[in-house]
């Protein structure tokens, strides 16, 4: 049925329905302004403001701030940037060696992944641990370097004498 309309007949069709609908909007909404359009009076753009039951009560209302200065929240304090921080305000041993040990322990893991795959010996196991002492400095003297010492007896693929294992962090 739609294809015996032509597209001039549907462009009419939807600019006829289209005016109808706007004059309509226009009449039932806009009476009043188009009847000053009408009468050619001039518009009144500024409006009154609708009275309010409390305006009478209100004393002057203060620019700077309407709602009054804010008040910190109890516990709230303003501190710098360098003062922030989520680690314990003093620098315990305890907290030093919760940190380092498992990331030494990690570093070691990756180091015994790449001898297992490289068929790495005892030498390529010391060069590479070298690099782990260098970026952890000190960590012969850390009270769990048994721990530390036993997981690399465990998962070494070599034999190490207890010399070299008392002697691998220094």
């Amino acid at each position: 049925m739609l294809e015996h309309f032509t597209w001039p007949q549907f462009l009419i069709a939807a600019l006829i329905l289209s005016l109808l609908w706007y004059i309509a909007i226009v009449l039932l909404y806009f009476r009043k302004d188009l009847k000053i359009l009408l009468l050619g009076k001039e518009f009144n753009l500024q409006n009154e403001p609708l009275p309010h039951a409390w305006q009478d009560e209100v004393d002057e209302i203060p620019a700077d701030n309407l709602m009054g200065k804010p008040a910190k929240p109890e516990g709230l304090e303003n501190v710098t940037m360098n003062g922030f921080g989520f680690s314990p305000k003093d620098n315990s041993s305890k907290f030093l060696q919760l940190g380092v040990v498992p990331d030494v322990l990690e570093e070691l893991k990756t180091i015994f992944n790449i001898l297992q795959k490289e068929d790495g010996s005892k030498s390529d196991f010391f060069s590479l641990l070298a690099l782990t002492k260098a970026k952890h400095a000190g960590i012969g003297r850390n009270p769990n370097i048994s721990h530390i010492n036993d997981f690399v007896r465990e998962n070494a693929p070599f034999m190490l004498t207890k010399e070299e294992l008392e002697n691998m962090w220094d």
